[in-house]
Protein backbone atom coordinates (compact mmCIF):
# COMPACT_ATOMS: atom_id res chain seq x y z
CA UNK A 1 0.00 0.00 0.00
CA UNK A 2 1.57 3.50 -0.81
CA UNK A 3 1.66 5.94 2.03
CA UNK A 4 -0.05 9.12 1.44
CA UNK A 5 1.80 12.01 0.67
CA UNK A 6 2.43 14.54 3.32
CA UNK A 7 0.21 17.59 2.92
CA UNK A 8 2.49 19.71 5.64
CA UNK A 9 4.00 22.78 3.83
CA UNK A 10 7.68 22.62 3.82
CA UNK A 11 9.01 25.36 6.14
CA UNK A 12 10.81 27.15 3.20
CA UNK A 13 7.48 27.19 1.48
CA UNK A 14 5.42 28.12 4.50
CA UNK A 15 8.07 30.98 5.05
CA UNK A 16 7.58 32.09 1.16
CA UNK A 17 3.60 31.80 0.95
CA UNK A 18 4.39 33.95 4.20
CA UNK A 19 6.20 36.64 2.65
CA UNK A 20 3.38 36.32 -0.50
CA UNK A 21 0.81 36.89 1.96
CA UNK A 22 2.50 40.27 3.83
CA UNK A 23 3.50 41.72 0.96
CA UNK A 24 -0.25 41.46 -0.94
CA UNK A 25 -0.89 42.99 2.22
CA UNK A 26 1.42 46.13 2.17
CA UNK A 27 0.21 46.39 -1.77
CA UNK A 28 -3.44 46.50 -0.59
CA UNK A 29 -2.98 49.08 2.11
CA UNK A 30 -0.56 50.99 -0.35
CA UNK A 31 -3.38 50.99 -2.59
CA UNK A 32 -6.12 52.17 -0.11
CA UNK A 33 -3.58 55.03 0.99
CA UNK A 34 -3.46 55.93 -2.63
CA UNK A 35 -6.93 56.21 -3.10
CA UNK A 36 -7.55 58.20 0.14
CA UNK A 37 -4.95 60.19 -1.22
CA UNK A 38 -6.43 60.93 -4.71
CA UNK A 39 -9.74 61.05 -2.89
CA UNK A 40 -8.97 63.75 -0.70
CA UNK A 41 -6.61 65.94 -3.33
CA UNK A 42 -10.35 65.94 -5.93
CA UNK A 43 -12.28 66.81 -2.59
CA UNK A 44 -14.42 63.74 -2.72
CA UNK A 45 -12.33 61.68 0.82
CA UNK A 46 -15.43 62.07 3.13
CA UNK A 47 -15.61 65.40 5.16
CA UNK A 48 -14.74 65.32 9.26
CA UNK A 49 -18.08 67.69 9.70
CA UNK A 50 -21.38 68.09 7.45
CA UNK A 51 -23.89 70.63 8.80
CA UNK A 52 -26.80 72.89 7.14
CA UNK A 53 -26.58 76.74 6.37
CA UNK A 54 -30.13 78.17 6.18
CA UNK A 55 -31.73 81.41 5.13
CA UNK A 56 -34.57 83.18 3.24
CA UNK A 57 -33.40 85.10 0.78
CA UNK A 58 -31.91 84.20 -3.13
CA UNK A 59 -28.78 85.09 -4.84
CA UNK A 60 -30.89 88.38 -6.40
CA UNK A 61 -31.32 89.73 -2.40
CA UNK A 62 -27.13 90.37 -2.26
CA UNK A 63 -27.14 89.91 1.27
CA UNK A 64 -27.14 86.33 0.36
CA UNK A 65 -23.54 87.19 -0.59
CA UNK A 66 -22.58 86.87 3.28
CA UNK A 67 -23.88 83.38 3.99
CA UNK A 68 -22.30 81.99 0.21
CA UNK A 69 -18.98 83.78 1.00
CA UNK A 70 -18.71 81.68 4.42
CA UNK A 71 -19.87 78.77 2.79
CA UNK A 72 -17.32 78.88 0.25
CA UNK A 73 -14.85 80.31 2.88
CA UNK A 74 -15.08 77.28 5.50
CA UNK A 75 -15.17 74.26 2.63
CA UNK A 76 -12.11 76.04 1.12
CA UNK A 77 -10.14 76.68 4.04
CA UNK A 78 -10.57 72.98 6.00
CA UNK A 79 -9.59 71.54 2.36
CA UNK A 80 -12.73 69.60 2.48
CA UNK A 81 -13.15 68.52 5.83
CA UNK A 82 -16.36 71.11 5.67
CA UNK A 83 -19.32 70.26 3.91
CA UNK A 84 -21.58 72.80 4.28
CA UNK A 85 -25.25 71.70 2.94
CA UNK A 86 -26.71 75.36 1.39
CA UNK A 87 -30.56 76.23 1.69
CA UNK A 88 -31.57 79.40 0.31
CA UNK A 89 -35.03 80.94 -0.78
CA UNK A 90 -36.82 79.85 2.29
CA UNK A 91 -36.70 76.24 0.82
CA UNK A 92 -36.72 74.90 4.95
CA UNK A 93 -39.08 77.57 5.87
CA UNK A 94 -39.17 81.53 6.61
CA UNK A 95 -36.88 83.60 8.43
CA UNK A 96 -38.68 82.96 12.38
CA UNK A 97 -39.09 79.03 11.14
CA UNK A 98 -35.51 79.18 10.62
CA UNK A 99 -34.57 80.96 13.82
CA UNK A 100 -36.85 78.42 15.64
CA UNK A 101 -34.96 75.53 13.87
CA UNK A 102 -31.92 76.71 15.04
CA UNK A 103 -32.78 77.40 18.39
CA UNK A 104 -34.11 73.87 18.48
CA UNK A 105 -30.34 72.47 16.84
CA UNK A 106 -32.69 70.87 13.75
CA UNK A 107 -30.53 73.44 11.59
CA UNK A 108 -26.50 74.19 12.59
CA UNK A 109 -26.25 77.62 11.18
CA UNK A 110 -28.66 80.42 10.25
CA UNK A 111 -28.37 83.79 8.19
CA UNK A 112 -31.52 85.83 9.17
CA UNK A 113 -32.72 89.94 9.70
CA UNK A 114 -31.90 91.14 12.93
CA UNK A 115 -35.24 92.29 13.42
CA UNK A 116 -36.82 88.96 13.66
CA UNK A 117 -35.19 87.76 17.03
CA UNK A 118 -36.71 90.52 18.93
CA UNK A 119 -39.19 88.27 20.19
CA UNK A 120 -36.63 86.13 21.61
CA UNK A 121 -34.48 88.78 22.96
CA UNK A 122 -35.66 92.42 22.78
CA UNK A 123 -32.40 93.78 22.96
CA UNK A 124 -31.89 93.28 19.36
CA UNK A 125 -35.20 96.12 18.98
CA UNK A 126 -32.54 98.71 20.25
CA UNK A 127 -31.16 98.01 16.30
CA UNK A 128 -33.87 98.90 14.69
CA UNK A 129 -34.95 102.18 16.86
CA UNK A 130 -35.35 104.86 14.01
CA UNK A 131 -32.59 106.96 13.42
CA UNK A 132 -30.38 105.72 16.18
CA UNK A 133 -27.27 105.00 13.49
CA UNK A 134 -26.11 108.37 11.84
CA UNK A 135 -23.69 107.20 9.03
CA UNK A 136 -22.03 104.27 7.33
CA UNK A 137 -19.59 104.09 9.30
CA UNK A 138 -21.66 104.40 12.57
CA UNK A 139 -23.52 101.63 11.73
CA UNK A 140 -20.46 99.71 11.13
CA UNK A 141 -18.61 100.51 14.25
CA UNK A 142 -21.48 99.13 16.28
CA UNK A 143 -22.01 95.99 14.29
CA UNK A 144 -18.25 94.66 14.08
CA UNK A 145 -17.37 96.11 17.92
CA UNK A 146 -17.78 95.41 21.33
CA UNK A 147 -21.12 96.40 21.22
CA UNK A 148 -22.31 94.17 18.21
CA UNK A 149 -20.47 91.44 20.18
CA UNK A 150 -22.28 91.77 23.38
CA UNK A 151 -25.53 91.59 21.68
CA UNK A 152 -24.81 88.09 19.96
CA UNK A 153 -22.97 86.62 23.02
CA UNK A 154 -26.67 87.42 24.46
CA UNK A 155 -27.96 85.13 22.20
CA UNK A 156 -26.49 82.14 24.51
CA UNK A 157 -29.07 82.10 26.91
CA UNK A 158 -31.03 80.89 24.26
CA UNK A 159 -29.15 77.87 23.13
CA UNK A 160 -27.41 80.22 20.19
CA UNK A 161 -24.25 81.92 19.28
CA UNK A 162 -24.27 84.94 17.37
CA UNK A 163 -21.31 85.05 15.24
CA UNK A 164 -21.39 87.87 13.43
CA UNK A 165 -23.67 90.69 11.57
CA UNK A 166 -23.74 91.94 7.57
CA UNK A 167 -24.41 95.01 7.46
CA UNK A 168 -27.77 96.27 4.57
CA UNK A 169 -27.66 99.21 4.18
CA UNK A 170 -30.48 101.84 4.63
CA UNK A 171 -33.85 101.30 4.40
CA UNK A 172 -35.87 103.98 2.29
CA UNK A 173 -39.95 104.15 1.81
CA UNK A 174 -40.87 104.05 -1.54
CA UNK A 175 -44.44 104.75 -2.74
CA UNK A 176 -46.87 105.01 -6.03
CA UNK A 177 -46.74 108.62 -7.01
CA UNK A 178 -45.75 110.47 -3.67
CA UNK A 179 -42.61 111.92 -3.57
CA UNK A 180 -41.91 112.07 0.45
CA UNK A 181 -40.01 114.92 2.04
CA UNK A 182 -41.27 115.46 5.25
CA UNK A 183 -43.61 113.87 7.63
CA UNK A 184 -46.84 115.47 6.00
CA UNK A 185 -46.49 113.80 2.86
CA UNK A 186 -46.92 110.56 4.67
CA UNK A 187 -50.13 111.24 6.09
CA UNK A 188 -53.13 108.89 4.84
CA UNK A 189 -50.60 106.76 3.25
CA UNK A 190 -50.88 102.54 4.35
CA UNK A 191 -46.91 101.79 4.57
CA UNK A 192 -45.54 97.89 4.85
CA UNK A 193 -42.94 97.20 7.78
CA UNK A 194 -41.76 94.31 9.43
CA UNK A 195 -43.98 93.01 12.20
CA UNK A 196 -41.43 94.76 14.54
CA UNK A 197 -42.83 96.77 17.20
CA UNK A 198 -40.59 99.21 16.68
CA UNK A 199 -40.71 99.85 13.33
CA UNK A 200 -44.64 99.75 12.96
CA UNK A 201 -44.37 102.92 16.00
CA UNK A 202 -41.58 104.67 14.08
CA UNK A 203 -43.88 104.43 10.63
CA UNK A 204 -47.03 105.81 12.15
CA UNK A 205 -45.08 108.44 14.28
CA UNK A 206 -43.66 109.62 10.82
CA UNK A 207 -46.90 110.17 9.75
CA UNK A 208 -47.72 106.98 7.64
CA UNK A 209 -50.17 104.36 8.64
CA UNK A 210 -47.64 101.18 9.29
CA UNK A 211 -48.97 98.01 8.03
CA UNK A 212 -47.36 94.89 9.16
CA UNK A 213 -47.44 92.04 6.11
CA UNK A 214 -45.26 89.46 5.08
CA UNK A 215 -42.78 90.05 2.33
CA UNK A 216 -44.18 87.49 0.12
CA UNK A 217 -47.74 89.12 0.09
CA UNK A 218 -46.20 92.56 -0.60
CA UNK A 219 -45.73 92.53 -4.08
CA UNK A 220 -49.29 92.21 -4.51
CA UNK A 221 -50.12 93.99 -2.00
CA UNK A 222 -48.72 97.01 -3.82
CA UNK A 223 -50.12 96.48 -6.92
CA UNK A 224 -53.84 96.08 -5.65
CA UNK A 225 -53.70 99.14 -3.37
CA UNK A 226 -53.90 97.15 0.15
CA UNK A 227 -50.74 99.14 0.59
CA UNK A 228 -49.57 102.34 -1.01
CA UNK A 229 -45.84 101.58 -0.41
CA UNK A 230 -42.90 99.85 1.88
CA UNK A 231 -39.64 100.89 2.83
CA UNK A 232 -36.50 98.93 2.23
CA UNK A 233 -32.72 99.10 0.79
CA UNK A 234 -31.76 99.76 -2.69
CA UNK A 235 -31.31 96.24 -3.62
CA UNK A 236 -34.35 94.46 -1.84
CA UNK A 237 -36.72 97.14 -3.85
CA UNK A 238 -34.56 96.25 -7.22
CA UNK A 239 -34.88 92.76 -6.63
CA UNK A 240 -38.78 92.17 -6.28
CA UNK A 241 -39.10 94.98 -8.90
CA UNK A 242 -41.36 96.75 -6.87
CA UNK A 243 -41.62 99.28 -9.90
CA UNK A 244 -43.85 97.04 -11.82
CA UNK A 245 -46.25 96.82 -8.91
CA UNK A 246 -46.46 100.52 -9.01
CA UNK A 247 -44.04 102.22 -6.81
CA UNK A 248 -41.85 105.09 -8.78
CA UNK A 249 -41.15 107.21 -6.19
CA UNK A 250 -37.93 105.97 -3.73
CA UNK A 251 -37.71 108.60 -1.11
CA UNK A 252 -34.15 108.52 0.73
CA UNK A 253 -35.52 109.08 4.55
CA UNK A 254 -32.84 106.63 5.64
CA UNK A 255 -34.83 106.20 8.75
CA UNK A 256 -33.71 102.56 9.68
CA UNK A 257 -30.19 100.62 9.53
CA UNK A 258 -30.85 97.39 8.15
CA UNK A 259 -28.72 94.26 9.16
CA UNK A 260 -28.54 90.68 9.20
CA UNK A 261 -26.92 88.14 11.16
CA UNK A 262 -25.35 84.81 11.18
CA UNK A 263 -26.14 82.47 14.49
CA UNK A 264 -25.54 78.70 15.12
CA UNK A 265 -26.66 75.92 17.64
CA UNK A 266 -24.92 76.41 20.38
CA UNK A 267 -24.97 72.73 21.91
CA UNK A 268 -23.60 71.75 17.90
CA UNK A 269 -20.88 74.43 18.54
CA UNK A 270 -19.79 72.91 21.57
CA UNK A 271 -19.91 69.84 20.05
CA UNK A 272 -17.85 70.92 17.29
CA UNK A 273 -15.16 72.19 19.42
CA UNK A 274 -15.01 69.06 21.96
CA UNK A 275 -14.45 66.89 18.47
CA UNK A 276 -12.95 69.45 16.16
CA UNK A 277 -11.19 72.32 17.75
CA UNK A 278 -9.66 73.43 14.49
CA UNK A 279 -12.21 73.53 12.88
CA UNK A 280 -14.64 75.21 15.33
CA UNK A 281 -11.95 78.01 15.64
CA UNK A 282 -12.45 78.32 11.38
CA UNK A 283 -15.79 78.64 12.00
CA UNK A 284 -15.45 81.18 14.67
CA UNK A 285 -12.97 83.30 12.21
CA UNK A 286 -14.76 82.76 9.18
CA UNK A 287 -17.30 85.58 9.04
CA UNK A 288 -14.30 87.97 9.65
CA UNK A 289 -12.53 86.90 6.80
CA UNK A 290 -15.09 87.41 4.17
CA UNK A 291 -16.49 90.67 5.87
CA UNK A 292 -14.48 92.86 3.77
CA UNK A 293 -15.37 91.01 0.32
CA UNK A 294 -19.53 90.67 1.94
CA UNK A 295 -19.08 95.02 2.34
CA UNK A 296 -17.53 95.26 -1.14
CA UNK A 297 -19.59 93.30 -3.23
CA UNK A 298 -22.95 95.01 -1.05
CA UNK A 299 -22.09 98.36 -1.44
CA UNK A 300 -21.44 97.85 -5.80
CA UNK A 301 -24.97 95.91 -5.29
CA UNK A 302 -26.24 99.43 -3.67
CA UNK A 303 -24.35 101.49 -6.42
CA UNK A 304 -26.08 99.34 -9.24
CA UNK A 305 -29.63 99.56 -7.79
CA UNK A 306 -29.67 103.03 -7.56
CA UNK A 307 -28.61 103.38 -11.11
CA UNK A 308 -30.96 100.83 -12.40
CA UNK A 309 -34.02 102.27 -10.56
CA UNK A 310 -33.40 105.93 -12.59
CA UNK A 311 -32.97 103.38 -15.88
CA UNK A 312 -36.72 102.37 -15.53
CA UNK A 313 -38.61 105.71 -14.44
CA UNK A 314 -38.14 105.85 -10.74
CA UNK A 315 -37.31 109.05 -9.24
CA UNK A 316 -34.72 109.20 -6.45
CA UNK A 317 -36.07 111.82 -3.93
CA UNK A 318 -32.77 113.22 -2.42
CA UNK A 319 -34.25 116.08 -0.89
CA UNK A 320 -35.61 114.81 2.19
CA UNK A 321 -35.96 116.85 5.68
CA UNK A 322 -34.09 114.16 7.61
CA UNK A 323 -34.07 116.53 11.20
CA UNK A 324 -37.73 116.55 10.49
CA UNK A 325 -38.10 113.03 10.59
CA UNK A 326 -35.95 112.68 13.87
CA UNK A 327 -38.12 115.00 15.44
CA UNK A 328 -41.30 113.26 14.96
CA UNK A 329 -39.73 109.90 16.41
CA UNK A 330 -38.33 110.29 19.67
CA UNK A 331 -40.93 109.30 21.53
CA UNK A 332 -40.52 106.01 19.93
CA UNK A 333 -37.78 105.59 22.01
CA UNK A 334 -38.86 106.46 25.34
CA UNK A 335 -41.64 103.72 24.21
CA UNK A 336 -39.62 101.18 23.51
CA UNK A 337 -37.88 100.96 26.98
CA UNK A 338 -41.04 101.20 28.85
CA UNK A 339 -42.12 98.11 26.82
CA UNK A 340 -39.42 95.99 27.42
CA UNK A 341 -38.20 96.99 30.47
CA UNK A 342 -35.63 94.25 30.83
CA UNK A 343 -33.82 95.75 28.10
CA UNK A 344 -30.53 97.32 28.94
CA UNK A 345 -30.61 101.12 27.95
CA UNK A 346 -27.18 100.96 28.52
CA UNK A 347 -26.74 99.71 24.91
CA UNK A 348 -28.40 102.52 23.22
CA UNK A 349 -26.00 105.12 25.65
CA UNK A 350 -22.81 102.94 24.08
CA UNK A 351 -24.39 102.81 20.56
CA UNK A 352 -24.38 106.95 20.85
CA UNK A 353 -21.13 107.27 22.60
CA UNK A 354 -19.92 105.68 19.35
CA UNK A 355 -20.84 108.36 17.53
CA UNK A 356 -19.71 111.25 19.59
CA UNK A 357 -23.69 111.67 20.67
CA UNK A 358 -23.15 111.40 24.33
Amino acid sequence: MTAKRSRQVPDRLRVFSAGRAEAALLFCLALISCTERDRAEKGTARPDLVFKLALQPNAANKVWEGANLVKEYLERESNGRIKVKFYDSAVLGNEIELLEDCHRGQIEMVQATSSKVTNLDPTFGILDLPYVFISDEHHKAVLHGSIGRDMLNGLREYNMQGLAFFDCGWRNIFTKGVAVKKPEDLAGLKIRVMPSPAMVAALNRMGASATPLSATELFQSIKTGVVDGAENNPNVFMSEKFYEAGCNHYCLTQHFSNQHFLVVNLEWLEGVKQNHPDLHELILKAPAAIMEEYDKRWGAAVAKAMDEMESVGVTIVRDVNKKAFMEEVQPVVEEFFKRYSQVDRGYLTRIRREASLE
